[in-house]
């Protein structure tokens, strides 16, 4: 009986031709991903900024915060709705921070200029810290519909110290796009604005 051996030599050769194949394969795959962008919401768009305020010690100051969201929407990915009750999240697109920090924030920088005054306060501050108006936020739907329309809703209430809450609700629908993401993210920044000059409003009334 003959017993037939692999030289080292074959085996060297075997073992660099699977290892150059891997490779091939990996930088395949790599050269056709899709790069990944990510977005940002704000919440002035279309308005002007006061350059300065008027500072005075005096002055109320506003707790904006805390912004709560659902689960199914604080996610990296960016999602768009196929039907009533299914979503494609995409991979390529995404978030560039959790979507319930970003919506805090972006109320922080427009909210001050609306209301002529710095004295505004970003959840969580000091528990020490004497507020005169404090701004909850519940997210109930920030989506892009089957039909490419933004739909975006809020639940938000303004607690004055020592008084019962103001509540109220607010709701956006506008056109957008069910496939162009920065339109998405553009048309859901609108959204934001209104929210933001609502609630602006609400405490201008107040104070």
């Amino acid at each position: 009986m003959q017993i037939i051996t692999k030289s080292k030599h074959s085996y060297k050769l075997s073992h660099l031709l699977g290892c150059a194949f891997i490779c091939a394969m990996v930088t395949a795959c790599a050269h056709d991903a899709k790069p990944v962008e990510f977005y940002r919401l704000s919440a002035d768009v279309g308005l002007k900024q006061n350059a300065k305020f008027a500072v005075n010690s005096k002055e109320v100051i506003v707790g904006l915060g805390p912004v709560r969201i659902p689960e199914y929407l604080n996610r990296p990915q960016m999602m768009v709705a196929i039907s009533d009750n299914q979503y494609s999240v995409s991979e390529e697109h995404r978030w560039a921070e959790k979507l319930d920090q970003n919506i805090l924030l972006a109320l922080y920088k427009a909210l001050p200029a609306q209301l002529n005054t710095e004295h505004v306060l970003r959840y969580p501050w000091s528990q020490r810290q004497d507020i005169n108006y404090q701004v909850s936020i519940d997210i109930l739907d920030l989506t892009i519909d089957a039909q490419g329309q933004s739909q975006f809703m809020a639940q938000w209430s303004i607690k004055p110290k020592d008084k019962a809450s103001v509540d109220k609700r607010f709701e956006c629908s506008l056109p957008a796009s069910s496939s162009d993401y920065a339109l998405m993210v553009k048309v859901q920044s609108e959204c934001l604005t209104q929210l933001g000059q609502a609630i602006s409003k609400s405490l201008n009334e107040l104070m």
